[in-house]
């Protein structure tokens, strides 16, 4: 097992294929030292759990800091009108069942809509059920982070009528619990839909409780506990199974139930418990400091939860409890650096939103009073919000270089970075869990200097048909295909065969990538050209359709090419979205065009005999919603197909 810093990275020589068996360890086999030192050049945490930090909370030197500074002062007015707003009418309902929000979505496109505390309240009919339940859901969390703000306000001015209004609301909640429906679809929960949101909510409600400890009765707050926070931690104890960020967001919330109302049992879960923080984090985090759940943006999901758990294990005196695990955690925000793209976009991963840049530097801001580094603390530089009013940033030096990007195995993602030249690919071979698993092994993201060839497109709201339907499945990627589909069963591992990207290139193959069906692909720049080369092998005797399907936002031009009106698409539901498609017979090389925003590149195939080609427009998870899809076949039991991308000089032709 390789226990090296991801900032000091050491480039692979030729390695053979007998000893690139899967790698991918977990941080269970490091030593604290090795975690501490790890992205050490970007960290900025001092004292007692340096390179990481214990959040602090100043409520007096918050009141004088908005007396004298009139920017504070004017933030904290805007603060007290819009809760004063939200508390002049009734917003939440005990008759009301809360929905996913995920169903709050275009109907045509699938993207998320942005939710307003201005939306009016939709129909509830049959049609707009689901939709109107989001709704509901929506609202109810952002009177829950009213409910918040007003209990600090209450800290901040002194005035009793925050207090009293963020009490009564704990009040409804506490009254209300036992006879929201239990919602059992996705864990147990009832004050939300799944138990998921049941746990973030809760984390709300119960920092409220903490900032108003003091200031209510003890009945008060035993009513709160007996009937709202240990019911919610029941439920979310029952729900927590399975290792995934979702468990996770479990732990947080039930720790710090047991820490702030002196249960033993809960609070020792976090530490003690098969499904606790400790154990889940030495579980599944990856020695190269992934989550198995491969998914970029539900690695940050786990960094927000964590981070909200360190903060409220610092206000409450405990996070010498856990100096390991924030460690970890504080790697685990800063992991993906490592294998970002030139122009800092990061790989878009299994159902992962798209667009994603990295470092994701809100995260890192939002985090830096646990996990602090000095990108964090640049970037809260003057941003009035509660962190920085309540515990502000220490000063810093100079932004920091990241770390340099280099060709690399990352056992933690099941993936292979190469670059060399201009060129940069990012290629897995597997999956780690099924939960937010794409039918993606094989697939590949290719970039030209700053230029996306072949992006990955993530997916759109879960609520939407679409993200079903197509993006997860495999003719939404850059995949090698058999009978028009990708690997079956998915999730599921192949290996790495070679690494030597400055040489003969990367090469890997899923042995089962079908049944009895064997995939390998290999990359390789020769000279100014990305080679991609797949090699498809079927034990049947039985002729089957071979090829790939690749998907990109450029321009994709065939002249000359004679359109085949005989030839059908595969007759599968994620081929039933291509629209204005065209067919094509092709010889056994062909070339066409892409032009990618006026960079253009000569795209060669070099396969079998016959193939036949399709062009057309396919669904995209940005605007604007769509883009080109290629798909070549030929038949028989085996295809090489070696895929070509030269870039072009302006006005070339090929």
């Amino acid at each position: 097992m390789l226990r090296t810093s991801l900032f000091v990275l050491a480039v692979f020589a030729a390695i053979p294929a007998e000893s690139l068996a899967d790698e991918r360890g977990t941080v269970s086999t490091l030593s604290d030292d090795e975690i501490r030192q790890a992205f050490a050049e970007l960290k900025a945490g001092s004292r007692a759990f340096a390179p990481a930090r214990e959040a602090r909370e100043d409520w007096a030197g918050a009141r004088r800091l908005i007396a004298s500074d009139p920017r504070w002062k004017s933030w904290s007015k805007k603060r007290i009108q819009e809760v004063e707003t939200w508390m002049a009418s009734p917003r939440d309902n005990a008759a009301w069942v809360a929905g996913w929000v995920h169903d709050y979505v275009d109907g045509k496109t699938g993207r998320m809509l942005e939710w307003s505390p201005k939306d009016p309240e939709p129909a509830a009919d049959d049609r707009s059920k689901r939709f109107h339940a989001a709704w509901i859901a929506y609202t109810r969390l952002y009177n829950i982070d009213r409910l918040l703000e007003a209990a600090r306000l209450f800290r901040l001015t002194e005035s009793d009528r925050y207090r009293d209004w963020a009490a009564s609301q704990l009040d409804f909640y506490a009254d209300a619990y036992a006879g929201f429906p239990l919602q059992t679809w996705n864990g147990r929960s009832r004050l939300m839909t799944q138990s998921l949101d049941e746990a973030k909510c809760g984390l709300i409600l119960l920092e409220a409780a903490r900032l108003l400890r003091g200031s209510v009765s003890d009945e008060r707050l035993a009513r709160w506990r007996d009937r709202l926070f240990l019911p919610m931690a029941g439920n979310l104890r029952q729900s927590s199974s399975g290792d995934h960020n979702i468990a996770l967001w479990h732990a947080v919330a039930i720790t710090l139930i047991g820490q702030e109302f002196g249960s033993t049992e809960l609070a020792n879960f976090g530490k003690l418990d098969d499904m606790g923080i400790s154990k889940l984090l030495s579980r599944v985090v990856s020695s190269d400091y992934f989550w198995h759940e491969m998914s970029l943006s539900y690695q940050d999901y786990v960094v927000e939860a964590l981070s909200r758990f360190f903060t409220g294990l610092s206000l409450r005196g405990k996070l010498g409890e856990f100096k390991r695990e924030l460690w970890i955690a504080q790697n685990l925000m800063l992991s993906p650096v490592s294998i970002r793209f030139p122009n800092g976009d990061a790989p878009t991963l299994n159902d992962s939103p798209p667009g994603r840049k990295t470092p994701n530097r809100e995260r890192w801001q939002a985090s830096r009073r646990v996990f602090p580094t000095v990108i964090g603390l640049i970037e809260a530089r003057g941003k009035l919000d509660w962190d920085n009013l309540l515990d502000p940033p220490e000063p810093v030096r100079e932004r920091p270089d990241l770390p340099p990007v280099i060709s690399r195995r990352v056992p933690g993602l099941y993936g292979v970075l190469m670059r060399k030249a201009d060129w940069q690919a990012f290629l897995r071979y597997g999956q780690g869990a099924r939960y937010h698993a794409q039918q993606e092994s094989l697939t590949y993201e290719l970039q030209y200097k700053n230029e996306w060839v072949l992006r990955d497109p993530g997916t759109v709201g879960y609520g939407s048909p679409l993200h079903r339907e197509y993006f997860r499945r495999a003719v939404a990627h850059n995949v090698p295909l058999v009978d028009g589909d990708g690997q079956m069963p998915w999730p599921s591992v192949g290996r790495v065969d070679l690494f030597d990207p400055d040489g003969v290139g990367v090469s890997v193959t899923h042995e089962e990538y079908r049944r009895k069906v064997t995939v390998s692909r290999k990359l390789a720049v020769d000279r100014d050209e990305f080679v991609d080369e797949i090699r498809i092998a079927h034990k049947n005797r039985s002729p089957s359709a071979l090829g790939f399907v690749l998907n990109t936002r450029c321009a994709v031009s065939t002249p000359g090419a004679t359109v085949a009106p005989d030839l059908h698409l595969p007759d599968t539901q994620p081929f039933r979205h291509w629209k204005n498609w065209v067919a094509y017979r092709m010889p056994e090389r062909w070339t066409t065009t892409l032009d990618c925003e006026g960079q253009r590149f000569a795209l060669s195939v070099q396969g079998e005999r016959e193939q036949r080609v399709f062009v057309g427009r396919v669904p995209d998870s940005m605007a604007p919603y769509t883009r080109q899809g290629i798909y070549v076949e030929t038949t028989g039991t085996a295809a090489v197909f070696r895929i070509g991308f030269k870039p072009l000089d302006a006005g070339s032709t090929h």
